[in-house]
């Protein structure tokens, strides 16, 4: 990555060159000879403030097709390489037509303050075959098809007279050539991100302080696609997240955001990440550049450079993994328990498959006892995973207090670990679950649960299949207060998958699974669920399940319900 952006400020160095006075003008930049798709920079330094001359040709569109997009195809900015401002760019509103040809051009003066800049000229513009991925800019383009070749048909036909020249009437001893190299202030950078990467540096901080963190990426539709994120490596907790709400246009394309802002952090270990998608990252734009192409990417710098003393690399920490349910395959549910004897942080890791707010292959976390959804991977708490939009990832942490709890994670028909019907995620071998401690030390609070081997259980049936009639028997010695969770099928009042308990000696109903005292289950409107406490007497009982033949356990007519692996009955004892 870093040879990459070397090799791009050394080639394009070699394209341009600072020359000497010229008619007692010092030549500061002189681009030209472009080629198409390319982005051509000259780095320049200047000493006092100085007035120079800008003299631009480039092109733009004549069509309003993009009504929503940068008309500017080729053309030049400056950017302050220093506080990362645009001191001066070609735009509609600043150029005229030039005469004969179908180039715009730039003619003017500008107070330049003391300061690294860089000097940029594109010619990527915009391609009729380069959609973005939103359905609204798709209908824009078959909408306005035809102009697209009437109106634009011969743009690039006075290419061979495109520049951007910058002169001054300054001595040449106020200048002096500039290679892009980052501030010594910078303390982690993870820029020149190409195409699908996934960036990982850590850092530690030996005092609070406070830190500047940069980041540019892609965002459209109030998504972003390529984005960073910083993480406290003891706590697991996301501290800062590029999110398009809190990004603004970075230049260029719409879909170019830039964050710049300031972040106190307490001392301690932080792990920086950027993921890109599988598309326009740097040097392979599908439509225009951000401003600062070279640094695609997230950069955190201290803010004081005397910081620096208090700054040492961080290698990220292996987490104890205590669950792990992975490599989920279509139709699937997976299901395992454990323990707790303390209140303990957990680092959750679950990568699953969502869109339009909806996710349909996702994990979730249920207290054993009460069946309370303790915690949900809802869409509105995923970030975007890598591969195709679809791939979901949460990374957070929870505190859980003592108990028994049960880790599920279920998948639908299609898209999944090894049978993937779109690009699949980045970390693909952890489409699943993965519980794991903050704290290793807190591995003695932890051991294994089995329900199945839960004291306190008395009865269960479930993952009951089509066409079934199953019971189990129990026995109390005294009145005792149970939890019945039971779920079956019903609707138009009537119930068609379902559960009762009767006593044993008298063959009397104490208890049945009603339309009315049922809810909804999630999932399919039919999906119902009983989940309540009752009183039974001492004596011996037996539990029965029926269900009908269609709509059960791994063979759904319709969406399943939040929690599949429980279609039937379970009793427990409520201590």
């Amino acid at each position: 990555m870093l040879n990459d952006i070397k090799r791009f400020w050394l080639v394009l160095a070699m394209t341009v060159s600072c020359t000497g006075p010229l008619f007692s003008q010092y030549v500061i930049a002189d681009l030209g000879n472009f080629k198409m798709d390319k982005v051509y920079v000259k780095g320049f330094t200047v000493k006092r403030t100085a007035t120079i001359t800008i003299d631009a040709v480039g092109v733009m569109s004549r069509s309003e097709k993009w009504n929503r997009w940068n008309p500017m195809i080729a053309y030049g900015w400056i950017l302050n390489s220093d506080t990362k401002e645009i001191v001066w760019e070609m735009k509609p509103n600043n150029i005229s037509s030039e005469s004969g040809t179908n180039n715009i051009l730039y003619r003017g003066t500008m107070a330049i303050q003391p300061g690294n800049y860089e000097a940029y000229f594109s010619t990527y513009g915009q391609k009729i075959i380069r959609i973005s991925r939103s359905d609204s800019y798709m209908g824009e383009f078959f909408k306005n098809l035809v102009k697209v070749f009437v109106e634009d048909g011969d743009i690039y036909r006075d290419a061979d007279k495109w520049k951007l020249r910058i002169v001054t009437n300054s001595s040449a001893d106020n200048f002096a050539s500039f290679d892009g190299s980052k501030s010594k202030k910078v303390i982690c950078a993870l820029t020149g991100a190409r195409d699908s990467e996934y960036l990982e540096k850590g850092f530690t901080l030996e005092k609070d302080m406070k830190v500047r963190i940069y980041g540019i990426g892609e965002g459209q539709d109030r998504h972003m696609y390529d984005f960073g994120w910083l993480t406290d490596d003891k706590t697991a907790k996301t501290v800062w997240e590029m999110r398009f709400e809190n990004t603004s246009h970075g230049g260029g394309a719409e879909k170019n955001r830039s964050y710049s802002g300031i972040l106190n952090l307490r001392a301690g270990n932080y792990v920086a990440t950027y993921v890109t998608d599988d598309s326009h990252s740097f040097t392979e734009w599908n439509m225009q550049p951000p401003y600062d192409p070279a640094n695609w990417g997230v950069t955190v710098s201290v803010l004081d450079e005397e910081d620096l003393a208090y700054v040492r690399d961080y290698k990220k920490s292996k987490k104890q993994e205590i669950i792990s349910i992975t490599r989920v395959g279509d139709s699937e549910f997976k299901s395992e328990g454990f323990s707790l004897s303390k209140s303990t942080d957990i680092l959750i890791y679950s990568l699953g498959e969502g869109r339009d707010h909806r996710m349909y292959d996702y994990g979730w976390i249920t207290n054993a006892e009460t069946g309370q959804t303790v915690w949900n991977m809802h869409y509105s708490e995923t970030k975007f995973a890598g591969g195709t939009d679809k791939n979901r990832l949460f990374e957070g942490t929870v505190t859980l207090e003592p108990g028994n709890y049960l880790v599920n994670y279920k998948t639908d028909g299609s898209h999944s670990y090894d049978d993937w019907n779109d690009d699949p995620p980045y970390n693909r071998s952890k489409w699943g679950i993965t519980l794991s401690l903050v704290n290793n030390n807190d591995a003695k609070n932890l051991s294994k649960y089995r329900e199945s081997e839960d004291e306190n259980l008395l009865a269960q049936i479930v993952h009951v299949g089509d066409d079934e009639y199953r019971t189990k028997d129990f026995a109390l010695k005294s009145t005792t207060k149970v939890r019945i969770l039971c779920l079956g099928e019903g609707k138009s009042g009537h119930m068609y998958d379902y559960g009762w308990i009767k006593n044993a000696s008298t063959g009397q109903t104490v208890w049945e699974m009603t339309y009315g005292m049922s809810q909804n289950a999630g999932g399919a409107r039919k999906n119902r669920i009983y989940d309540g406490t009752i009183y039974l007497d001492a004596g011996k009982y037996e539990v029965v399940y029926i269900s009908d033949g269609s709509h059960s356990f791994e063979d759904w007519n319709d969406d399943p319900p939040y929690q599949p692996d429980k279609w039937g009955i379970t009793i427990k004892v409520i201590k």
